[in-house]
């Protein structure tokens, strides 16, 4: 507990008197500014009362005490590569988005971490589970069954065939948007509650949020839409941090007009390294949306050459040296620096190249 000095304990009280409050609480309610005004000090004396007031709510050694014994967890992408990219894989409990446009395979990156979470954190410890929440179509069962099995057989554990991971995944399908508000309001705390859920995935978020809703203005649409993503990002930080957990959340992209695009060159640049620029497209539901996840991760694909591949400035490349090349992103993270690295899809998923 922070021990207060005479002229200190004299300072708070002052300010506590000016500002009509009856506890510091209420005084650091107000912006710093406000409450410089209110209490009529001098520039240097209002923030060492600011001080002495966030040091006598917020009780420093206590969360230092806490975050030394804190241990991070993280949940892998089974490639060191993208995990490396990622910062150390998808880090818990946070809130994740990744988006791209349709065929990049987000799902396919969802359902890698679906398998990746119900890992054994320990030698000791049981098998995590996840909770899958669809909004566009059906649960990709067999495709989740064709990865699960691939990483089984790498890893040499029965536990982990397609059988038993799929017993380990919730799926919620939710058809319409007041449906799944409700699903992600009142029956996801339910099943965290239980304390084995270490990994939920939304796909996608973005699903019954994009267009407008059926007579109703469009303002008034955009209006509510902010308003309830507001409330549904605070309550699932809330619940990544109450209960230990990732929260990955698919978005999709929307084109941008007017802006100039930059596709990826073929091969390596001169410093054996890739740039990607995004170019006319942009993660769907806005700024209000980006404000609410912690991190993000774009999901790029183009047709193009091989990168072990080169032509001497052909105006035509053959058809069979042409592929589908895909990268992934970190755009932003708390704990990671923007990069990317170019990745290839099999049956274990994503592998870095």
């Amino acid at each position: 507990m922070y021990t207060l000095t005479d002229d200190e304990q004299a300072l708070v009280t002052k300010c506590m008197a000016k500002v009509g409050s009856e506890s510091p609480q209420e005084c650091l309610l107000m912006p710093y500014t406000e409450f410089e005004r209110t209490t009529g000090l001098d520039p240097q004396t209002a923030r060492h009362a600011w001080t002495v007031l966030s040091q006598l709510v917020y009780t420093w050694e206590p969360n230092c005490i806490r975050a030394s014994i804190h241990t991070e967890q993280w949940i892998t992408t089974g490639c060191d590569q993208i995990d490396a990219l990622l910062g150390n894989g998808i880090r818990v409990p946070s809130v994740v988005e990744v988006v791209g446009e349709s065929a990049s395979g987000k799902t396919q990156l969802c359902l890698q971490l679906a398998i990746s979470a119900q890992l054994p954190r320990a030698p000791q410890e049981p098998y995590g589970h996840v909770v899958y929440v669809c909004t566009e179509g059906a649960f990709p069962a067999q495709r989740l069954a064709t990865m699960a099995d691939a990483r089984a057989s790498h890893m040499n554990d029965p536990a982990m065939s397609s059988t038993q991971v799929m017993c380990r995944i919730q799926v919620a399908e939710l058809d319409d948007m007041e449906t799944m508000f409700h699903a992600l309001s009142y029956k996801l705390p339910a099943l965290l509650s239980t304390g084995d859920v270490r990994l939920v995935v939304i796909d996608s978020i973005a699903a019954h949020l994009r267009f407008d809703m059926e007579g109703t203005e469009p303002h008034e649409f955009y209006k509510q839409r902010s308003s309830r993503l507001m409330q549904l990002g605070a309550r699932l930080k809330q619940w990544a941090h109450e209960y230990k957990c990732a929260i990955v959340c698919v978005n999709q992209v929307k084109d941008v007009f007017g802006v100039q695009t930059s596709l990826p060159v073929d091969g390596d640049s001169a410093e054996g390294e890739f740039k990607m620029v995004r170019g006319s497209k942009a993660p769907a539901l806005g700024a209000v949306w980006a404000s609410v996840v912690n991190a993000r991760v774009m999901l790029h694909q183009r047709r193009g050459m091989a990168p072990n591949v080169t032509h001497d400035a052909e105006p035509e490349v053959p058809s069979h040296l042409l592929r589908t090349r895909r990268w992934i992103e970190n755009v932003f993270s708390p704990w990671a620096p923007p990069a990317q690295c170019e990745v290839t899809l099999n049956d274990h998923g994503f592998t870095a190249l």
